[in-house]
């Protein structure tokens, strides 16, 4: 089954990706930045983390969720804003595609 990682950041205002098109993930300043191959090269999602939150726990939750089985949709919420879902608990907003 394909896997899909999956943002939104507001209502009617979503992004999913398929995970075989995640080229990086990159932790900087308490923020994650996920980078997809795309069509028109690449798009950028931003998730913000709380104020001086350590990284590497919201990167190792992220990971186990993409290795987690089974998942009965394919679809991984790694945030959302509209219904507070998060990867981890220090996730606290994403940022639109760019």
């Amino acid at each position: 089954m394909n896997k899909f990682l999956f943002f939104q950041n507001a209502a009617n205002d979503c992004n999913v990706y398929p995970l075989t098109r995640l080229k990086s993930v990159e932790a900087e300043d308490s923020i994650l930045k996920f980078t997809f191959d795309v069509a028109a090269g690449v798009d950028t999602i931003s998730v913000t983390l709380d104020a001086n939150a350590d990284e590497l726990p919201a990167l190792k939750a992220v990971g186990q969720l993409i290795n987690k089985h089974p998942h009965s949709d394919g679809i991984i919420v790694i945030a959302d804003d509209v219904n507070s879902v998060y990867a981890h608990n220090t996730m606290a907003s994403v940022g639109a595609a760019g």
